[in-house]
């Protein structure tokens, strides 16, 4: 899938938009939520649109939102960065990633990881990291779609 210059690619009447995070997030909170509700990661929601929008700035940020006519179908926020390890090397890197689960059987999964990633490649990623746990349908259809496990994260709180 090719997301054109303009940031807008419609396919099969779903609407793949690249937007900046900043502006989406009140729009996106019903999704928000559904997605920390799965995702658990043990501390609140509380989106910061002044630090998205400050990282959308610098050129560090983007989202691409999926659009049913006026529906937000799902999203993803990547962020595109040199790696401090290697500033050639150019990471495109999940921030999130979420599609309700009624929309996960069809194309919009995939449709919305390969507009993420042409855009990513587009600022000037080489490489492309996605953030998902272990043994889920997620991490299965990356593996489909070329990716390997790279390494495993794990967090408590201090």
């Amino acid at each position: 899938m090719r997301v054109t210059p303009a940031g807008r690619q419609t396919l099969l009447g779903m609407e793949y938009r690249i937007v900046n995070p900043a502006e989406w997030i009140e729009r996106a909170r019903p999704l928000l939520a559904a997605h920390w509700r799965e995702v658990d990661p043990g501390f609140e929601l509380a989106p910061c649109a002044a630090l998205y929008q400050r990282m959308h700035e610098a050129g560090l940020i983007f989202a691409v939102a999926v659009l049913d006519g006026a529906e937000l179908a799902g999203y993803a926020s990547i962020t595109v960065a040199p790696s401090p390890h290697n500033p050639a090397v150019v990471l495109g890197m999940s921030d999130a990633l979420f599609v309700p689960p009624s929309r996960r059987c069809g194309v919009v999964p995939g449709r919305l990881i390969a507009a993420a990633e042409a855009e990513a490649k587009r600022r000037g990623a080489s490489r492309f990291i996605w953030a998902c746990r272990t043994g889920t349908p997620l991490a299965e259809m990356l593996g489909r779609h070329g990716y390997s496990p790279l390494e495993q994260h794990v967090m408590k709180e201090l």
